[in-house]
């Protein structure tokens, strides 16, 4: 998760490498990069005078580190579900037990008590 972005070696010019360089490169000004403290794999974005290479070399790289927050937060979530369903399920059984034992005990005295179905 926290390992650098690879360099590309391709043996061949790859299919985006023969594009031109689209104009959303060109018009848009360089953004400041994520505040995120934990991601120290953030870089300074490319000068002004940087070649149009290295622009898309820099938004490849921030777009891999984006999929990596992405892919960490997704990670989270689900652990958190998973907790969430782990304690809702110990809570109902406890709850269940409850029900069972009041239900025994209003049994025992000669109360009548429906039956609920499980």
């Amino acid at each position: 998760m926290d390992e650098p972005t690879q360099p590309r070696h391709y043996t061949s010019p790859s299919s985006t490498s023969r594009k031109e360089v689209p104009a959303y490169f060109v018009r848009r000004a360089p953004q400041a990069p994520p505040s995120d403290e934990e991601d120290e794999l953030t870089e300074e974005p490319p000068a002004a005078n940087a070649t149009d290479q290295e622009k898309i070399e820099y938004k490849r790289r921030q777009n891999t580190l984006a999929a990596r927050r992405s892919r960490k937060r997704k990670m989270q979530y689900t652990n958190n579900l998973q907790e969430t369903v782990e304690r809702l399920m110990i809570e109902k059984e406890v709850w269940k037990t409850r029900a069972l034992t009041l239900r025994q005990l209003l049994q025992s005295h000669g109360v009548a008590c429906p039956d609920f179905p499980e």
